[in-house]
This record gives C-alpha cells, structure tokens and sequence, in this order.
C-alpha cells in the first residue's frame, strides 16, 4: 500500500459523544491518520544491554538508504526561522472555532484540470482541486509572532535601516530578507504600536518597489548576487528571481495596504500579483510554470532557462502570499492559483517525505532536507489552517513521526539504574560508548532531541554531565525528557474519536510530575485536540475543549480523523 494510500484510508464513523462538543458540524466520514509507524526491534537498549557496534544496523537500515546531502541554511536563501510557531496553539473564539471547523480530507491525486477558457486571465493549464479558503484571525496567519522582533536592528543592514546580505565584505539587497523583516516588523506593530516599526517596514517595501523589474505587466524582485545553488557547482549569474520573494513581497505588501490604504501599496500588490500569471521564457523573469500537470512555484527560476529545483519549502511560501491576496481582494484568480499550489502541496508530499527520516529539500536533488523538515511540517498545520482539510494535518503529523521537531531542548530526567551513552559517525555507526550508574533520579541538560540514522527510537544529545557529548536514548520511565516537549499545535481544532475505554487523562507540570483522572469517554466518543507532544517522553494528545479540555490522553488512545 502506498503512503497515499494509508492517508487516504478510511475509518469507521463513531458515534458522538452524549456531551456538547465544539465542531459537532463536521462529518466524520474522513480519512484516519497513518497509524504511528511499526517500529523495527530495538538492536540494543541503552541501560541494559550496550550496542556493540554498527554490524548490528536495525533490519530497515537499507530502507533509508545511503546519506543524502545534507542542505546547510547558510547556502540557501531562506534560513529556517525559529520552531516556535510548531508548537503554539493560539485562543480561537468559539465563533472561529466553528468557523474554522475542519473538513473532510481530500484524495491526494484527484483534481480537475484547469483551462484558460474557463479561468480567463490564468495563462497556465494545471490540476487544482477545489480547496475552500478561508480568511483567518491573527493568531493563525502566516507569520503571525508572540513577541516582537527588536527593536535595535542586530541583523545585517544598511544605513537606512534596510535588510541586506553581506558577502565576500560587500553588501547586497536580498528580496525575502527584506520581505520577510518587513512581515516581522508589522507584527511588532500589531502587538507594540510602535509607529518606529511600521516606518520601518515600509523601507523594507519600498525598497523592494525601488527595485523592481516590470515584465508581462508583473513586478519582479532581482537577485543582484551570483548565487551557487545549494553549494554546489549550479551558478545562478544575477539577476535571478524567486518566486519565494515574490510571494513574501507579496504579502507584505497586502499586509501594508490593508493598515495604511496607501496607493503605492496598492500598485504594488497588483503588480507583484500580475508576476504569478506572466508564462515562462528562457532568460527573463519567470518563477511560475506547470510540472507533470502540478503548477509549481519555483524558489530557483533558472535566470537562462526554463527550470528550476522544485523547492518545497519555497513553493509552500510563495502560495502564503496568493493567500493574503485572495483573501484582501476576493480575486477568482488568486483563488484557482492557490488552489493549484495547494494541490502540488499536497500531492507531493509523498515524493518530498523520507519515511522514518528528515524529508527532501527539493524534488530534482533529493537533498535531506536538515532543518527544513520542522519548516515543512508547519507549513502543513498553516495550510490546515487556511483550508481546514484534514489532509494536511495529517501529512503534518507523517512527517512529524517521521522526524521531531528542531530545536528541542531541555533537561533530561534519569531514573535510577544504567544508563549508556553512544557516539555515532554520520552513518549511525558506534564509534564509543560511556555507561553509568545513577543510584537516585537526577538529570543532565540536552541540546537536541533526534533521530539517529539507522538506530532505533529517539536519542537525546547530552551537553554537560558525565555523558556529556554523548546520545542518550529515550526509553519510557527511564530516561526522558522533563515535562512537555517537542509540541505540535494543530492551529484549528483537530478533530478524533475515542478508540480505548476507559480512558486516562493527565495534567503536567513544568517539573514532570503528572495527575491522572479517569474519563466517561466511551470508544467512538468524537473529541477535539489542539495539540500533540512527548510527556516525560511518552507521546500524547491534548483535548481542546469539554470536560476536559487542556487534558492529555496517551496518543494510541485516541485515533485522529
């Protein structure tokens, strides 16, 4: 069975609870979530029995196959932005909370064709399927942050306050460094209204309107920099253009006019539009073309010719700002646009998913995505957001099994007994051991929570202590992380029935220590969840509202819909 065929698997409906249950309007004839993956046999246990060493590779190693390169940030275009958003789970109203209720998911694979006959002014024929699209408060938006940004620029940038790129000591304007400082510092307006960052902004935006190239009626955003494509030996010669830029600029510029009316926003977001319908031609700005029948939004537009990387994280950003400009301007089509990005999205998750490890950068190099991964799998929750189809909290949650989240850190709880570090080389060979003995509970900080390639289970990067330097691996009551970690906010209400009476539900401090309650659910009970994460190392699911709502269930308990 294919991976899109298991997401596409159906459950039996359940029956609804006998209490009030926000969503209760759903129907709940949908797809269930891709079980957890079965798990290989352990090759050893840390804390009893240590491995001895890379011959014994769990049974799956060939599966994964040999080491993809690694992409680094620091040659892409788009560093990662902080995990954060993953985890946050914002206060909907109750009024947003049912009119975001989820949906049932679509078949990945099925979707009409579109024509220039039946969208008139959309250059492209491309498979969509029929996404609704839904405007969405603050708290859900693309690039919608808790804190604002500071307000002493310490980021690269010229005397005018302008985001810049500093390379081989000259400095260069960047399209999505100053589109996405711009997004940045509208929300630090939105939460301080500290009209110092709304002014700034707008140098951001204006800037990029300084600089514009007008082609086919769209505005471009040049790259002026030579640009080696993932540090390879590809040259991009400037000027060259991404449609990861325009689509932030794009959004910034709808964001702009929308608080400030101003006709200069206006013109821009127009023209910035108008660059999503210009057709390909080899050699001037292109960024939009058609793929095996998917509408690809390419981040690396070849500045010679017609092709690109088919980025993934690229794309899913240039479709945010088809979003914000459907939902200022009701444009039919933007609407069909989105539509068919969204569908490339979700229909080519499966060739971007590495199953049991990070997922692939992009479609032509394969590369392993590194840190990208955590941006792919919010991206998914963000478009669950937008259009409430559970497709696409269901591939957030693949990939999140797939792979945690980046950037998780804590302290780590041992419990009395052994306990063995590992050393590994890139391969996930053992290249040293270190085991201790603990004669009371005691913890030791960790710098990262990840998988290690061809070895089993969830390893903690120990950082001081006596394993410090060492992998310590996850094992439940034994040694974990304390507390809450690694969370994954689901944005809406994620919509689940209860698959094991009786059930227990839990609260948890800070420190780890956990309070049970037994529930009345009874299997099939429909329950809504707004977010998932590892207690004391142990994955669970926290109920978004009822009797107990900020409760969590262990995960096999609950099946996602």
């Amino acid at each position: 069975m294919s991976d899109q065929d298991s997401v596409a698997r159906r459950l039996p409906s359940g029956r609804w609870p006998r209490r009030a249950v926000l969503g209760t309007g759903l129907l709940v004839g949908g797809a269930g979530l891709l079980a957890e993956p079965a798990r290989a046999r352990p090759v050893g246990v840390p804390g009893a029995e240590p491995l001895p060493g890379a011959e014994r590779l769990r049974p799956e190693a060939a599966f994964l196959g040999p080491a993809r390169p690694v992409i680094d940030p620091a040659y892409e275009i788009s560093p990662p932005s902080d995990p954060e958003a993953l985890w946050d789970v914002p206060e909907l109203s109750d009024s947003d909370a049912r009119r975001l209720a989820p949906i049932p998911e679509s078949t990945p694979g099925v979707a009409a064709l579109s024509s220039s006959s039946a969208i008139p002014g959309i250059p492209f024929e491309f498979r969509y399927h029929p996404f609704e699209i839904r405007d969405l408060p603050d708290g859900i938006r693309p690039y919608y942050l808790r804190t604002a940004v500071p307000l002493v620029d310490t980021g690269v940038h010229d005397s005018t306050g302008v985001r810049m790129s500093l390379r081989n000591g000259r400095l260069y304007d960047h399209p999505v460094g100053q589109a996405q400082y711009g997004l940045a510092l509208l929300e630090a307006y939105r939460i301080t209204g500290n009209s110092v960052y709304l002014d700034r902004a707008r140098k951001q935006a204006q800037r990029l309107v300084d600089r514009r190239v007008v082609h086919g009626g769209g505005w471009f955003f040049p790259y002026p920099f030579r640009f080696v494509l993932h540090g390879t030996e590809e040259v991009y010669d400037p000027p060259w253009y991404s449609m990861m830029a325009q689509g932030q600029a794009l959004s910034l510029f709808c964001r702009l006019y929308k608080l400030t009316r101003a006709g200069i926003w206006l013109a821009a977001l127009n023209g910035t539009f108008a660059s999503y319908l210009v057709p390909p031609v080899a050699g001037r700005p292109w960024g939009v073309y058609v793929v095996g029948g998917r509408l690809w939004l390419e981040e690396y537009a070849h500045p010679k010719r017609i092709s690109g990387d088919l980025t993934y994280n690229g794309h899913n950003f240039s479709l945010y700002g088809l979003w914000d400009f459907f939902v200022l301007t009701g444009d039919e089509r933007a609407k069909v646009l989105l539509q068919g990005a969204l569908t490339t999205m979700r229909d080519s998750y499966a060739g971007i998913r590495n199953r049991h490890w990070r997922s692939r950068y992009c479609l032509r190099h394969g590369s392993d995505a590194n840190t990208y991964h955590t941006i792919h799998t919010t991206q998914h929750v963000q478009c669950y957001a937008m259009t409430g189809d559970t497709i696409f909290a269901q591939v957030a949650e693949l990939y999140y099994t797939d792979f945690p989240p980046h950037g998780v850190a804590g302290p780590v709880t041992f419990q009395p007994g052994r306990h063995t570090g590992y050393k590994f080389n890139s391969s996930g060979a053992v290249t040293a051991s270190r085991t201790i003995t603990v004669g009371r509970r005691s913890s030791a900080p960790s710098a990262a929570r990840l998988k290690v390639r061809r070895q089993d289970g969830i390893w903690y990067q120990i950082s001081a202590g006596s394993l410090a330097g060492y992998h310590l691996r996850e094992i439940r009551q034994h040694s974990y992380q304390t507390g809450e970690a690694a969370s994954m906010g689901y944005r809406i209400l994620r919509p689940a029935t209860i698959a094991r009476a009786p059930l227990t539900a839990y609260t948890i401090t800070p420190a780890g220590s956990m309070t049970s309650v037994v529930t009345d659910f009874e299997v099939g009970d429909a329950v809504n969840l707004d977010r998932r994460a590892a207690l004391n190392g142990v994955a669970h699911l926290r109920f978004a509202d009822g009797d107990h709502a900020e409760r969590w269930a262990g995960y096999t308990a609950i099946n996602r819909i």
